[in-house]
């Protein structure tokens, strides 16, 4: 992962904000600031600073997509050949693969890690999996059953809070 410099040096009010807002983004600046006794027009410019920096990148929405049928969650990893024009293929292929949630570069046993989501497990396989298998050195799939530990900000938080704010 290339080095990439601190832009915004947070403060507790700052990771306040962070800690409201992906809790539920729908949180006013006006509770926020009811609940870190400040005032809205603090939290709206920390929230605009934020932004500017790109501490904020997009609001997203916390989604059941097992509700909307895709009942298959996998990670996929996969090593390539060295050459650039197996690289090159691989790449288009998951840049182009809508179901293909997720890629990130790695070290480790995998050379990428993909987040995948589909409706079942045979329509994974056939239309997702099957076609990577050319374009890679090696796949590895992991089906989701069970999730141990959702998403959960609350302790990375806590971490910032006591070594960042030292």
């Amino acid at each position: 992962m290339p080095s990439r410099k601190v832009i915004y040096e947070a403060d507790d009010l700052d990771l306040a904000v962070l800690a409201g807002l992906i809790s539920d983004a729908r949180t006013t600046f006006k509770e926020l600031a009811i609940r870190n006794h400040s005032d809205q027009r603090t939290i709206a410019n920390r929230y605009e600073q934020m932004v500017k920096c790109g501490v904020i990148r997009k609001v997203t929405l916390d989604v059941d997509w097992f509700r909307l049928g895709l009942t298959v969650s996998a990670f996929i990893g996969s090593r390539t050949s060295m050459r650039e024009t197996a690289r090159k293929r691989l790449f288009d292929f998951i840049r182009k693969e809508p179901r293909i949630i997720e890629c990130h570069a790695a070290i480790g046993a995998h050379e990428y890690l993909l987040k995948v989501m589909d409706r079942d497990i045979s329509t994974l396989r056939a239309e997702v999996g099957a076609p990577l298998e050319p374009l890679t050195a090696g796949l590895s799939t992991s089906v989701i059953t069970e999730t141990i530990k959702g998403t959960d900000y609350d302790g990375l938080f806590k971490y910032l809070r006591k070594t960042v704010l030292k």
